[in-house]
């Protein structure tokens, strides 16, 4: 699953795509620059700034990386995204309903 934040001035670059494959393997958060006015919007992929890469749920760490590029609010926004994918796609399934 992926989704993108487009956070505007509030984060560097501009842009913060969060990917979360169906296996819940990894996390991976990519800071794309869309802010800058050398970026061309006729191009298929912003240029990407920085790259995290995750391989556990490890609330405290995503957290302090994500204050040095964006502002408290979107961390916690963000943190609070990975945290409801994690915990609804790893819930145990039981009679074919999901147990929370």
């Amino acid at each position: 699953m992926t989704k993108t934040f487009k956070i505007g001035e509030y984060a560097s670059g501009g842009t913060i795509r969060v990917s979360i494959p169906k296996t819940l393997t990894t996390i991976k958060i990519q800071v794309l620059d869309t802010n800058s006015r050398a970026f061309d919007r006729s191009r298929e992929e912003p240029e990407l700034i920085g790259e995290h890469i995750y391989y556990s749920f490890d609330k405290n760490r995503i957290e302090r990386d994500l204050f040095r590029i964006t502002t408290s609010y979107w961390a916690g926004k963000i943190t609070d995204y990975i945290a409801n994918i994690m915990q609804t796609d790893s819930a145990p399934m039981i009679g074919g309903r999901c147990r929370i």
